[in-house]
């Protein structure tokens, strides 16, 4: 009884040391650590089967200190005879005279009888691990089996030259024990000891305890490669999606478009780096703050009308739309917007991501498009107009030449034919502009004096000018490169803006005119005349004229390039888009800077000319300084 006792306090030590850690070599230490203090064994070795790489190793030991230089491993693939045997039983087996057994190899194979246990109890749920004894066939009756009375059963095994792991781990041995270390479905290694130094076999209740201390262990060892196999599993997937983090965040920071992600609270919880730059704002400013705050817009409805068209949209592609974004100076701006609804597992929705674009250049280009096409269709209709008009308008001047012989010069009905004469070339000057918007004449290229060109412009004017007691100044820069274009076309967009300035301007008013070159910049790197042979722009010259006239309405600002847009009240309209027409043909631009009672300013700028040979147009001196007419 008092063995009984102590086995189970053996068991009870073991079962709390092994609770105490989940690392496989620490739990193969506390096995042959039991084994030794709680048996009589003199050697222990555990073999472990790594099934990674199907290869058994030696893992744990006592009494084999050579091991510790020099760890033995060996294919699986390669274990025969009693080991196989283990493997395949999941059984303990005892082996008596094992030097018996070997000592026909590798001669010829020998006969292994394995004698079985079969003892149980109250059914199968109460049966014991089956311990085998295993002795030689040829030396069967030099062994006492009267000691193993529960015997009842036996089979015999073949050993031949190949099992050779025994021999080269215990050397020569007789007597020696294998515990098999495995789970339900799960086989991990063995356990071999035995008495070498005593001589003697590991008697029939010398296996039980440590057949019990083993079979718990291989619960908590195959618990602990599970655990480990999962923590390991885990940190893989956690290092996965570490990297798929990393990798979609660094796709979502470096979009060109802005992306802002809302919750279901339509608060802002995240942003890119191009939303930052596109809107001004900080990340820490935006987060927690509400999405709809950035777009422009009194209505409230009207703010979140994206808002309430959550649920109906497109899970997949989400919703495009246009809207107006405001910045953190308070500067607005067009913004193509796509929403997208963002789901959880169960494909509820939890917020709203939102990338947007700034469409400004886009829109400029578009309003840009379609004021060509407009002005395309509307040129067709004026050329095709001009031309009915024009043949007649030519018959009637030349019949009104010949009915005002007939009169005296005296004669009241000279009068009104002298009118109605004046009007005819009235039309006729009408009809000559709108049929030169209509088919602007070819540009011939040259290289052009911007001096002269302003000064003919000038003189065209003078008695205007002098009229109204205008006071003109010049300061033309001096170092100014070349540029080419057509000087009687030039002329004429100066003219049409210096009479736009004088009928703006109140008698004892001023006109600026200056000229500076533009070095090039990132903005100007497309841009080119439209000489042939142009390879691109080497910057921009620009031509201003600043007056002091009453301004330009802001509701005109965006139509006063439009044909027939005029506040005059004998002006035709067609004086800046003819000038825009021509600037066009150039490559050239017209911009416009207006204050109401200030005054505005015409800039024209024309590219300087670079040939695809990467010559620099070369710069030549300008007569400047101040002109005073």
């Amino acid at each position: 009884m008092s063995n009984v006792v102590n086995d189970l306090r053996a068991l009870y030590r073991n079962a709390r040391r092994m609770a105490r850690s989940d690392d496989v070599n620490v739990l193969l230490d506390y096995l042959v650590e039991d084994l030794v203090s709680n048996t009589g064994f003199e050697r222990v070795l555990v073999l472990r089967l790594d099934r990674s790489e199907n290869m058994l190793r030696t893992m744990a030991y006592y009494g084999f200190q050579h091991l510790a230089s020099k760890p033995y491993q060996v294919p699986f693939s390669q274990v025969q005879g009693l080991l196989r045997k283990v493997y395949v039983d999941r059984e303990p087996l005892n082996v008596i005279g094992f030097s018996s057994i070997m000592a026909g190899l590798p001669l010829a194979p020998v006969n292994c009888r394995i004698l079985r246990d079969d003892f149980h109890q109250g059914g199968e749920g109460n049966r014991r691990p089956r311990i085998n004894l295993c002795v030689p066939d040829v030396d069967t009756a030099s062994v006492d089996l009267g000691q193993y009375g529960d015997i009842n059963r036996c089979s015999m095994i073949t050993l031949d030259h190949d099992d050779g792991i025994i021999p080269t781990l215990l050397g020569e041995i007789d007597s020696f024990l294998v515990l098999p270390i495995c789970g339900d479905r799960h086989f991990y290694g063995y356990v071999l000891a035995d008495k070498s130094l005593a001589g003697v076999p590991v008697s029939y209740e010398e296996i039980r305890l440590p057949a019990a201390i083993t079979s718990h262990a291989s619960y908590v060892l195959g618990q602990a490669l599970k655990q480990k196999k999962m923590v390991t599993k885990i940190s893989s997937s956690l290092e996965e999606i570490e990297r798929l983090k990393s990798f979609y965040e660094s796709i979502i920071q470096n979009l060109r478009s802005g992306m802002i992600t809302v919750d279901k609270f339509m608060k802002i919880s995240g942003l890119n780096r191009a939303a930052e730059v596109i809107l001004g704002f900080d990340r820490d400013e935006l987060i927690g703050t509400m999405v709809d705050d950035l777009f422009d817009a009194e209505d409230r409805q009207e703010r979140c009308v994206f808002l309430d068209s959550a649920d109906d949209m497109d899970a997949c592609m989400g919703t495009v739309t246009e809207v107006t974004m405001r910045k953190k100076n308070h500067e607005t701006f067009p913004a193509e917007v796509c929403f997208s609804v963002i789901t959880d597992t169960n494909n509820s929705v939890e917020g709203l991501s939102c990338i947007f674009r700034d469409i400004s250049a886009r829109k400029v280009l578009e309003n840009e498009l379609a004021r060509i096409d407009k002005l395309a269709s509307l040129g067709e209709l004026a050329a095709g107009v001009a031309h009915e008009i024009k043949n007649p308008l030519a018959g009637i001047a030349g019949a009104l030449q010949v009915l005002s012989r007939s009169f005296d010069q005296e004669s009241p009905h000279q009068f009104i034919f002298n009118e109605v004469q004046s009007q005819v070339w009235r039309l006729d000057n009408f009809i000559n502009d709108l049929l030169q918007f209509a088919r602007p004449g070819q540009t011939s290229f040259s290289e052009i004096d911007l001096a002269g060109i302003i000064d003919k412009a000038l003189f065209l004017t003078v008695t205007q000018i002098n009229g109204k007691e205008i006071k003109v100044s010049q300061d033309l820069a001096d170092d100014l490169p070349l540029i080419e274009g057509d000087e009687s076309q030039l002329q004429q967009v100066f003219l049409n803006i210096i009479i736009n300035a004088v009928d703006a301007m109140e008698t004892g008013g001023s006109l600026i005119i200056g000229t500076e070159w533009l070095p090039p910049s990132p903005v100007d790197g497309a841009v080119k005349c439209q000489k042939p042979g142009c390879g691109g722009s080497d910057g921009r010259v620009a031509i201003t004229f600043r007056d002091d006239g009453k301004g330009i309405e802001p509701e005109s600002m965006e139509t006063i390039f439009n044909p027939f847009h005029t506040t005059k009240s004998n002006g035709t309209g067609l004086g800046l888009s003819i000038s825009h027409r021509i600037m066009e043909q150039h490559g050239g631009t017209i911009d416009v800077d207006s204050r109401i009672g200030i005054g505005s300013s015409f800039i024209v700028y024309m590219p300087v000319c670079r040939y695809d040979g990467g010559d620099q147009a070369a710069f030549a001196p300008v007569s400047g300084g101040q002109n005073i007419v």
